[in-house]
């Protein structure tokens, strides 16, 4: 994950958008973190938010948070601001670039994430922020086993206890560096339970946990403590986004107005509240469910007006909407999904050994290497899907050895060894946008989930995802299709370039070609409607569309920082199923 913080003492960020490497290769660095410190009493330089504001728009930072201090005395800060980078050459050159231009009154540290943690999704506008100031009293690497020893177990014990949303440790590098310990609490509920909950988890620590306790009888003579910061979150000023149309109400939306679906990591209530400002008279109401599935049977149940999901919809999930009307639902793109942030619909990558010799591949190329043989496939036909042996292909088309690649020499005759993940939302995606919904693998790919999806002993941990990724670093015959946020820690993996389906360069894997649309393998939040083939949309549901693909309504989207706004073109396509 990547991020830029700045921590003003009020409330944690909203999560940003990722950003993009600007050296592309084999391994996969660690992200690089800064710090950015105003001391407390001093006024917020001018300018600072929206120059922060176009790095993370652009990409020349990968996230940005932002607190402010909410304490008149002994604060440690009066901003501080929290800088992460998806490499060190990302960050070599904004040393060069961006820090340039930063006010001289902040104080920059470069600094190493000692722990972290987080659950998702949050709304930091409602969080309490703490942050504390710890001086070191042994060595750095002294410092980080205390980290993992005992700051970890006790803020993952708060997560598992639904009081706490985040938390990172960050120690400043060079002597004499500063240790602080950043926290974000659900809501002010959850920060004044704190206290009382950590009084029964730390007992059971030091009676469960031999290295917390080994470390609670020494922690004093470890670090000095300094000043404690209550802190807020400060949201950064929205992307600017001068390609897109702006909001102009059309028809005036009073009464109920029904969102049942997925709270796309709490963007659907954002923009619920955005379209109410327009809309004062507009009883929006969102009721969120645990899988995005049930999207569209609340719209033929006939108890909402919009279904958002955060996943493809599946033609089963379809079939009883077009088994109540006579019609499909009408898809409406409304974000792309993010670079690779977990939860944020991240584009796919396709991951080969190091030492593999190849670097890019064709969509067809990956379709005959994960696919196999088939009669045909489904694609929608007057609104309605209906099977054609339009995308029909024979064993002879089958992509099995790396020869088939171009490879030669001693791997050429070697099989292609296939994985990628086995949950449904991935899964219907590979076959939707890469298999023309078939559902026909290579018999040889390997099916692995999440770890949090796995059962929780031996059997279970053989098939996390990370397990393929772990076999990939010391086979070369292996290719997956897998998430960044899990390659880029696994030095011995490559990430090839993908060839898109109507041909031309192959493209990287990158924030700015996943923001720009032009990376083959992205995903897409979608919003289902009901609309009649030939007949107008409901008028409020029109309304409410028209917002979320407006320019107010794509900053809000942004803004919240799982996924990418729309680019102007593709917004345009939308729009047109509207009318």
């Amino acid at each position: 994950m990547r991020r830029i913080v700045i921590f003003r003492s009020k409330r944690l960020t909203g999560l940003l958008l990722a950003m993009s490497t600007l050296f592309a290769g084999p391994a996969f660095a660690d992200p690089a973190h800064v710090l950015l410190r105003l001391p407390a009493g001093a006024r917020t330089p001018e300018g600072l938010a929206s120059t922060l504001s176009a790095w993370r728009q652009s990409g020349q930072v990968s996230d940005v948070l932002w607190l402010e201090s909410d304490q008149e005395k002994d604060s440690g800060f009066a901003d501080f601001i929290a800088l992460e980078f998806p490499s060190e050459g990302s960050y070599d050159a904004w040393t060069r670039e961006g820090q340039p231009k930063l006010p001289t009154a902040l104080e920059i540290k470069r600094v190493d994430v000692l722990t972290h943690g987080e659950k998702t999704p949050r709304d930091s506008n409602n969080s309490v922020f703490k942050v504390n100031l710890y001086e070191p009293a042994v060595p750095a690497a002294k410092t980080r086993e205390f980290a993992h020893g005992y700051i970890k177990p006790l803020m993952d014990g708060q997560i598992a206890g639904k009081l706490l949303m985040r938390y990172t440790m960050y120690l400043e590098r060079g002597e004499g560096g500063k240790n602080w310990l950043l926290m974000e609490y659900r809501d002010p509920v959850a920060f004044e339970k704190s206290e009382a909950f950590k009084g029964v988890l730390r007992p059971r620590l030091l009676a469960e946990n031999a290295t917390y306790a080994a470390f609670d009888k020494v922690k004093e003579g470890l670090r000095k403590t300094g000043p404690e910061t209550m802190a807020e979150y400060k949201e950064l000023p929205p992307p600017q986004l001068p390609g897109l149309p702006s909001y102009k109400p059309e028809f005036k939306v009073v009464g109920g107005f029904r969102i049942v679906g997925s709270e796309l990591k709490n963007a659907v209530n954002q923009l619920a509240e955005g379209f109410a400002q327009f809309h004062p008279e507009a009883k929006v109401s969102t009721s969120h469910i645990p899988s995005s599935e049930g999207g569209i049977a609340g719209l033929y149940m006939g108890v909402s007006d919009v279904a958002p999901m955060g996943d493809d919809a599946k033609i089963t999930d379809m079939m009883p909407f077009y088994n109540t009307f006579g019609y499909m639902p009408t898809e409406i793109s409304v974000a792309t999904g993010g670079y690779e942030k977990r939860g944020s619909l991240f584009a796919w990558a396709i991951a080969v050994n190091k030492d593999n010799p190849i670097n890019e591949i064709s969509i067809d190329q990956l379709d005959r290497v994960f696919g196999s043989e088939r009669s045909g496939g489904w694609e929608l036909y007057n609104g309605d899907y209906k099977f054609t042996s339009k995308f029909a292909r024979d064993r002879s088309t089958n992509i099995r050895n790396w020869g088939q690649l171009g490879v030669r020499g001693a791997l050429a005759k070697k099989e292609i060894e296939t994985f990628g993940y086995a949950a449904p939302g991935f899964a219907i995606a590979i076959q939707r946008h890469l298999l023309h919904w078939s559902y026909k693998m290579n018999p040889n790919f390997k099916e692995y989930v999440e770890a949090k999806q796995t059962v929780p002993d031996t059997l279970g941990a053989a098939v996390a995802s990370t397990v393929g990724l772990e076999e990939l670093s010391k086979n070369p015959n292996g290719m997956g299709i897998v998430a960044l946020m899990h390659a880029k820690n696994y030095p011995n993996v490559k990430i090839l370039n993908v060839i898109p389906r109507s041909g031309g360069a192959a493209v990287p894997l990158t924030p700015d070609t996943v923001a720009n649309r032009t990376y083959p393998l992205i995903r897409d939040a979608y919003f289902y409607v009901n609309r009649a083939p030939g007949q107008k949309l409901d008028p409020k549901v029109r309304e409410f569309m028209r917002f979320v693909l407006s320019r107010e309504g794509q900053e809000i989207i942004a803004r919240v920082g799982y996924y990418y706004p729309l680019t102007a073109e593709y917004l345009a396509e939308q729009l047109k199923k509207l009318d």
